[in-house]
């Protein structure tokens, strides 16, 4: 005979959550039957430490626009992206790894060789965040920010869900949160916040949007639309939000002795961190200024860079002034305009995020 208990346990499970959704959706009081369903912890494994924890991609089946969001992100590739790995020597710096794959960042952990799971949520011993060492693929996975020391989902809202969960509002929406890694940008963000500019990391790198938090069937039925960020983590969330938060311009164009000078001005307007910041991996913004004839072409180019390394970063309300000098020859002629372009780049120049450009015809200027 078949054993058909397996089917009619699974029939009375999906029975027992229509019958939630059914009385939820009537009810104009659902507190009770908010807590029955929440009180159900129908996933367990998702407040597992260790290899029992299945991976993001797990938390992605009930949140799917946030799941897509991080995967498309850095934080998912935190620690398989090539850089990280060679800059690591393979691997081998468990100080980076820490906070490239964390546990959690509510509380560091260390291991406990004595405790069965062998995980212990004890403070380690120099206060930091302890690298985790499953699922290491998922980088800065949904654990490595939601995860509390009690084993339960943490975020700005409450909610519904078929796990547990704690509300913490005023943890998701400070600056503290990002800056438990990011801590040299974050130093500088609490020398530089507050004069006029209280914008949080939340505030650029993860935009603004209202949706559900849970898309899956039938647990969206249980949610309403909510203030939210998104999970992209990226500069140009904040270049798409502030498009002008570096002011360009050129400044003292003359024409001497078949010689055009002048000079580009950069200032960081409107940013609470240094452009470009952070002590880690390589960090290069660069600034060239190019003369280009009528067809567009450039005729002579002039680059600068900037490294936090070198301490010529571009301070937030600082101004930098850097000239240049383009010889006129028989190459000019039919010269049309300057161009100055200001980018983040990586050390193989591939990878490359204009952050402001300005033209100035020339036109107008009198050329010998």
């Amino acid at each position: 005979m078949i054993n058909k208990l397996p089917h009619i346990k699974a029939f009375l499970h999906i029975f027992g959550i229509a019958a939630i959704v059914i009385i939820t959706a009537i009810s104009p009081g659902c507190g009770l039957f908010q807590k029955m369903l929440t009180s159900m912890d129908m996933h367990p494994e998702l407040v597992k430490r260790s290899e029992e924890f299945p991976g993001s991609h797990k938390c992605g089946d009930c949140h799917i626009d946030i799941y897509k969001e991080w995967s498309e992100s850095t934080h998912s590739k935190s620690y398989i992206n090539e850089e990280f790995r060679v800059a690591t020597n393979n691997y081998e710096f468990e100080f980076c790894i820490r906070c490239h794959a964390p546990e959690t960042v509510f509380l560091p952990l260390k291991k406990n060789i004595d405790d069965n799971t062998g995980i212990s949520v004890t403070p380690s011993e120099k206060g930091e965040i302890a690298p985790r060492d499953y699922n290491l693929k998922d980088g800065v996975d949904c654990q490595g920010c939601h995860l509390t020391v009690d084993c339960e989902f943490s975020g700005p809202h409450s909610g519904i869900s078929p796990h547990p969960i704690k509300q913490n509002e005023e943890f998701y929406k400070k600056s503290e949160l990002c800056g438990t890694c990011h801590v040299d940008t974050f130093e500088e963000y609490l020398t530089y916040v507050g004069n006029g500019n209280d914008e949080t990391c939340q505030d650029c790198h993860m935009p603004a949007v209202k949706r559900k938090l849970i898309q899956d069937e039938p647990w969206q039925k249980l949610h309403k639309k909510k203030e939210g960020k998104k999970h992209t983590f990226s500069s140009l969330s904040a270049i798409e939000k502030i498009k002008d938060f570096v002011e360009l311009k050129f400044t003292e164009i003359n024409n001497d002795n078949n010689q055009i000078t002048g000079n580009v001005e950069i200032i960081n307007t409107k940013v609470n961190h240094s452009i470009p910041t952070g002590k880690y991996g390589y960090r290069e913004v660069m600034l060239l200024i190019n003369f280009k004839d009528n067809l567009g072409r450039i005729i002579k180019s002039k680059q600068e860079s900037m490294f936090v390394e070198l301490n010529n970063q571009i301070k937030p309300g600082e101004k930098k002034i850097y000239n240049f000098v383009f010889d006129l020859d028989d190459k000019s002629g039919g010269h049309n305009e300057l161009e100055a372009i200001l980018l983040r780049t990586n050390f193989n120049r591939t990878d490359k995020t204009l952050f402001a450009r300005v033209e100035l015809q020339l036109d107008q200027l009198k050329i010998d």
